[in-house]
């Protein structure tokens, strides 16, 4: 079974070396590895205001993976994932920061509202919204603190 998402791709123009960055989609084989894409970058489309919007939230999701980028390997072209450092320290803490400041507006936007008194369900599903921050502040926060003494 064929899966595919939205990807960034970088490419360099052969003619003026021009860098530039576009959203592409990539196809992958079953074992995750990397089948072929658009040659053609896409845009955002919907039929209704709800549909776009949907649209976005998925061209942005491509921001959470490594850029690929596109190289001429024998002839033939290749994405290839950019490398990545190792985050530093300043990237950690600021990450570390944001998921406690998001953790507060949710709080205070959503978790005091008069509607999750009346409706269980939706106690229930913001406390896993809640709990799933915490855990991800967590995880962060305990990769942060071992990079320091390490």
């Amino acid at each position: 079974m064929t899966t595919w998402n939205y990807r960034v791709i970088r490419k360099n123009c052969a003619n003026t070396r021009e860098v530039t960055y576009q959203i592409h989609e990539v196809y992958y084989l079953a074992d995750g590895s990397i089948d072929c894409w658009n040659h053609t970058p896409v845009e955002p489309l919907g039929v209704s205001e709800p549909g776009l919007r949907n649209d976005i939230q998925s061209f942005l999701g491509a921001f959470r993976q490594p850029v690929l980028e596109e190289r001429y390997i024998n002839g033939k072209a290749r994405l290839v994932a950019e490398r990545m450092n190792e985050p530093g320290k300043d990237l950690q803490a600021d990450y570390v920061s944001k998921t406690t400041r998001a953790s507060g507006y949710i709080n205070q936007i959503l978790g005091n509202h008069l509607l999750l008194k009346q409706e269980p369900s939706l106690r229930q599903a913001y406390d896993k919204v809640d709990q799933a921050l915490a855990e991800l502040h967590d995880i962060v926060n305990s990769k942060h603190y071992r990079s320091e003494t390490v």
